[in-house]
């Protein structure tokens, strides 16, 4: 063990790990990174397998290097093996000696020393999982967004909606959904072909996601159908607002194969809690919004009226909006 690196008490130290073969063995075969911490936060002992991680002298400092949004869970940890006695393993954001951001994986282990009831030690055994995260990540878009825009898809916004709408009741605020359509689609693919549709779709999410704000968020439902959410508005005119800038961009001209285009957009919106109060409700009544301005002529917006009597809305957008 002379090869590995010790701080502070190393007699103490020396004699715990030299207490047990299995404990050598260990230390020198794995290829993650140690640390043995004292019941008064000083590191014991370090032996890192990972240059980039670095080796703090005690747990303030290795605290200090650790992402601000995770010091208090790595914190928790610690309190929760020394009050159990057993061991606990949590992840978390930490600056690397050359200031990128890596994910890592620590297990801390209650560690006794002789015949001392408690265990004085902690030991800390770290992994670099960093890639790992990265395909989860990966992962995680491909699941959530819609590869053709990269927007969030159905099932991401249908989470966000029930989020928004949570949110909204806590506070007892208002939020508004936009459900868009464009018009004659269609048409785009039949005369310009499929390649010249979807890039008109990459470029009316871009103009759409350049109409809103950071905490807003525009998904696309699937074909020539997105949506819109405004987590937080202060009446129905600032989601009004929202679905005029919209038909403005969209129907700003485009350009493909060396012809210029022009397409406009239909939008239903609804705000909770005057035209609902359940997700399911506010998908039923937006879907009747964009038909009852699908009806009235479309590019133009209609915000929900129930007073409005254009027969039934069409059961094909609605079915768009199953929960």
């Amino acid at each position: 063990m002379e090869d590995m690196p010790r701080r502070h008490n190393p007699t103490t130290v020396d004699s715990l790990l030299e207490s047990s073969e299995v404990w050598r063995c260990i230390l020198q075969a794995v290829s993650d990174s140690i640390l043995i911490v004292d019941g008064g936060g000083q590191i014991c002992y370090a032996c890192s397998q990972h240059p980039e991680i670095g080796e703090p002298a005690d747990l303030k400092q290795f605290l200090d290097r650790v992402h601000e949004q995770d010091r208090r869970s790595i914190s928790r940890t610690f309190r929760r093996i020394k009050r159990t006695g057993t061991p606990h393993t949590t992840q978390y954001r930490y600056r690397s000696d050359t200031d990128d951001w890596l994910w890592l994986e620590s297990t801390g282990i209650p560690v006794s020393c002789g015949d001392e009831p408690n265990a004085p030690y902690i030991a800390v055994w770290t992994k670099d999982i960093t890639e790992r995260k990265k395909d989860e990540d990966a992962l995680r878009a491909m699941a959530f967004h819609d590869p053709l825009t990269g927007l969030p898809n159905r099932r991401l916004f249908k989470e966000h909606l029930q989020q928004s709408l949570a949110q909204a009741k806590r506070r007892g605020g208002q939020m508004a959904l936009l459900y868009l359509d464009i018009d004659d689609f269609k048409q785009i693919n039949d005369t310009l072909g499929h390649e010249a549709g979807d890039d008109f779709l990459r470029l009316f999410a871009m103009r759409v996601k350049g109409c809103i704000r950071e905490g807003d968020m525009a998904a696309r439902m699937g074909g020539d159908e997105f949506t819109v959410l405004l987590p937080s508005v202060f009446s129905s005119a600032n989601a009004e607002k929202v679905a005029m800038r919209i038909i403005d961009a969209v129907s700003a001209p485009w350009e493909s194969h060396g012809r210029q285009m022009r397409t406009t957009v239909s939008v239903g919106v609804v705000v909770y809690p005057d035209h609902g109060d359940t997700a399911a409700a506010l998908l039923r009544n937006v879907d009747m919004a964009l038909y009852q301005v699908k009806g009235a002529g479309r590019n133009h917006f209609q915000l929900y009226d129930p007073h409005l009597s254009m027969g039934e809305a069409d059961p094909f957008l609605s079915a768009t909006f199953e929960i």
